[in-house]
């Protein structure tokens, strides 16, 4: 059902979540240069805002969303943006990334999606981007807490994440936050180099 919903939300306009704006943790990220060189993927790119964003960083950016209107919007903005040489896009599940043929990355992002999946395909997308980071490269996961709005149930607490990531990736931060005055938590994660 959330499926649906989500490409109706993108048929009907830009979604409420569709900011057209990078975060300042992810600017900041790459300002310090915390992120190791290599591609970069975006888990739920949405429109493509921050694979845009990326690429721009020199980095070779994927896009994977599951809604094609998302997809073709983000096309469209990384052809205006003149970065359509250093991007990919892709409608495709984001828990089976081992499917999609995609180079070994360096950083992940992931400004949403992990938290609109359900239990099984949260420990699904685990898995898969375990099996797609390299060793030591670098995830930035946004979640919002659980919540029901416009008939969509997403939202994930803090110790579920911990819980599901650590036998993968290193928890090195965790920030929580308000967003539209309502709980979030930003994770900075590593990959380990065994697990």
């Amino acid at each position: 059902m959330n499926r649906l919903i989500y490409r109706l939300m993108y048929r009907l306009g830009r979604p409420g979540w569709d900011t057209g704006i990078t975060p300042p943790e992810v600017v900041e990220a790459f300002a310090y240069d915390d992120v190791p060189p290599g591609p970069a993927l975006d888990l739920g790119c949405g429109t493509g805002t921050n694979v845009i964003y990326l690429a721009r960083q020199g980095r070779r950016a994927i896009g994977i969303d599951f809604v094609p209107q998302a997809i073709a919007q983000a096309r469209q903005k990384a052809q205006q943006a003149g970065v359509q040489e250093n991007v990919q896009f892709l409608v495709a599940d984001v828990t089976r990334l081992a499917e999609l043929d995609l180079p070994q990355c360096s950083f992940a992002l992931d400004m949403g999606c992990f938290h609109g999946l359900g239990e099984d395909g949260q420990r699904r997308y685990v898995e898969a981007l375990a099996g797609q980071l390299l060793p030591g490269g670098r995830v930035m996961l946004f979640t919002l807490d659980p919540r029901r709005e416009a008939g969509i149930s997403f939202g994930v607490l803090p110790g579920r994440v911990q819980e599901l990531f650590s036998p993968w990736f290193e928890i090195e931060r965790i920030e929580r936050g308000s967003f539209r005055k309502k709980g979030s938590t930003w994770f900075w994660m590593t990959r380990k180099h065994t697990a």
